[in-house]
Parts: C-alpha cells; sequence; structure tokens
C-alpha cells in the first residue's frame, strides 16, 4: 500500500480502490490512512487521500525497516559481463510462468548506478528461482557465492515491478531504495544516490 502511495503521490485514493490496488484488507487500509492523516503526512479530498508529505512516510520507512520475510539461497555463476546480462534477461523474462526480479545493488545498478558490486542480488518465486538456477548455471555456495536469491513471503514485491531497460525487470524505485538502506555503508550512499536520482517529489 505505501509503495502505491509512494508512486504517484498526488494521487487520490478511495480507501476501496487501494485496498483492492494493494492486496490490503480494507480494515488494515483505513488503519494506516488514519494515521498517515495523524501525522499529516496525507490529507483528504473529494476523490481521496493523497500524500503531501511523502519524504517524511519514506523517511519514518527508512528508519523502521527491516528486509523482507523469506529464504534467501546463495549461489555461484560462472557468467560474468554481457553473458551474465543476456543469462539473467532470458530468466527475467518469463514473467507468465515465473516470477523473478532484479533486486537491492541489482536494482539499483540499472536504476541509478553507482559503483559494482561483485554479488547479483535477486527476488524469486519458486518457478523464478528454477529459471534462474537453469539459466545462470547456478550451484550452491556456502561461501565464496556471486548471487543472492530471497524467495519473499510477500508476493506483491514481485507484482509490483519495473522495467527501466526492455527485458530487465526490477524491484520498483522505494523498494530498491529501501533494500539499499539496509546494505551497509555502501547501501546506504547507493541509496541516497537513488533517491536524489529518482525520488523527488512535488506534490
Amino acid at each position: 500500500m505505501l509503495r502505491l502511495l509512494l508512486q504517484d503521490p498526488a494521487k487520490q485514493w478511495r480507501v476501496v480502490d487501494l485496498a483492492k490496488a494493494s492486496g490490503v484488507s480494507l480494515g488494515h487500509v483505513s488503519n494506516i490512512r488514519s494515521a498517515l492523516l495523524d501525522r499529516e503526512w496525507t490529507k483528504d479530498a473529494d476523490a481521496g487521500m493523497f500524500l503531501v508529505r511523502p519524504d517524511f512516510l519514506l523517511d519514518a520507512w527508512r528508519d523502521s525497516y527491516v528486509a523482507p520475510t523469506g529464504e534467501s539461497l546463495r549461489f555461484y555463476t560462472p557468467l560474468h559481463g554481457s553473458s551474465f546480462e543476456d543469462a539473467a534477461r532470458r530468466a527475467l523474462a518469463d514473467g507468465a510462468h515465473a516470477q523473478a526480479t532484479f533486486a537491492s545493488f541489482s536494482a539499483g545498478q540499472w536504476l541509478a548506478p553507482y559503483g559494482r558490486t561483485g554479488t547479483h542480488y535477486f527476488y524469486a518465486d519458486k518457478a523464478g528461482l528454477d529459471r534462474l538456477t537453469v539459466d545462470l548455471n547456478l550451484s550452491s555456495a556456502a561461501k565464496g557465492e556471486n548471487v543472492v536469491i530471497t524467495m519473499p513471503k510477500d508476493k506483491a514485491i514481485l507484482a509490483d515491478t519495473i522495467e527501466p531497460v526492455p527485458g530487465v525487470i526490477c524491484t520498483n524505485l522505494v523498494q530498491t531504495y529501501l533494500d539499499l538502506s539496509i546494505a551497509g555503508e555502501r547501501g546506504r550512499e547507493a541509496a541516497e544516490h537513488l533517491r536524489l536520482e529518482k525520488l523527488r517529489w512535488s506534490t
């Protein structure tokens, strides 16, 4: 729900529409709406509520954010450079049968490049994991991994993606920002770079 609000802060949402779009119960949306109104981060209009202080909301979310729950698996791929990129695009393109997306530093590299890391990050469902395993020629790695795949319990992370370049599927800007913000000092720097480049609003 919060990711939807932050995608377009000026958009006005009725509770029922926001609940349907986010897959969250009406009661939960109503509770969050009340909390946001109490903090004066949103206002009500004829067509519904809208954000007036998106930066305040994002700051608060960042400060309390923890990584999504789910199984995290570590692998090694022998692929590098364009070979890796081509294989990853093939895996991510199979959205009809499997869901997988670049995440964290890997998403940030496509959205607002800020240095490189030797590890590639993905979110995926079970079918997406299988597809990545095959296309990236992954083998399990107790150490020396260069691919980390998380299977999140929150499936909305996989549905709420963006495609900054044809064939490249990434977590959306807000999710990428949050994940980078808890990825150590380099991650925090990359998060703030992404925010400066892509998450600036006028409401």
